[in-house]
């Protein structure tokens, strides 16, 4: 009888278990602002759009106006607005810098195929990177490239480059985009 209720207990437990999933999310494109270094990329002709009436995408083109390589680090910063009303607090979820040699060569391998399909952002490995102008098409921001238990809310994604020996930033795109629960967009 001790048995039963052990096993009845046991198989509960892994039926809430395996029914506790993480909360689904969407994530969409709200803004892109190029803060400074239009010497090395210009942003001036991306933009984030209304694809139809539920999702926006990021669409356009930029330029890479130097040569790319370990001379500089670059590095993303996260910050968020639970209101949504640009009042960001840093948050510690970033990619630290690195080279952008090295960047590409490891890190660009986890997000590379979110770009892959609508893009000409360099291949993996593709190091030094020379002046060209990249495209953008239609790119809708894929919520599986975030961790599902990301607050809901407004979220700036800084993107810096660096030199390696100043430290000093040349280039800080800010892309904006809002989390929310699956079906609120």
């Amino acid at each position: 009888m001790v048995a039963r209720m052990q096993i009845g207990l046991l198989l509960a437990a892994l039926f809430v278990i395996s029914n506790v999933t993480p909360a689904d999310i969407d994530v969409m494109f709200e803004k892109i602002e190029q803060l400074n270094g239009t010497e090395y990329m210009d942003f001036r002709r991306i933009r984030v759009r209304k694809f139809n009436r539920t999702v926006s995408v990021l669409d356009g083109t930029f330029d890479l106006l130097m040569v790319a390589d370990n001379r500089f680090e670059m590095a993303v910063k996260l910050a968020y607005s639970s209101r949504g009303n640009n009042q960001f607090n840093q948050y510690p979820m970033k990619i630290a810098p690195q080279q952008i040699c090295d960047f590409f060569n490891t890190t660009w391998r986890d997000y590379h195929q979110y770009f892959e399909d609508n893009t000409n952002f360099p291949e993996i490995g593709e190091c030094p990177i020379t002046p060209k102008e990249f495209y953008v098409r239609n790119h809708i921001l894929d919520s599986s490239m975030f961790p599902p238990y990301l607050p809901r809310g407004l979220w700036r994604m800084s993107l810096f480059m660096q030199t390696i020996d100043t430290k000093s930033v040349h280039l800080l795109v800010d892309v904006l985009f809002k989390v929310a629960d699956r079906g609120i967009f």
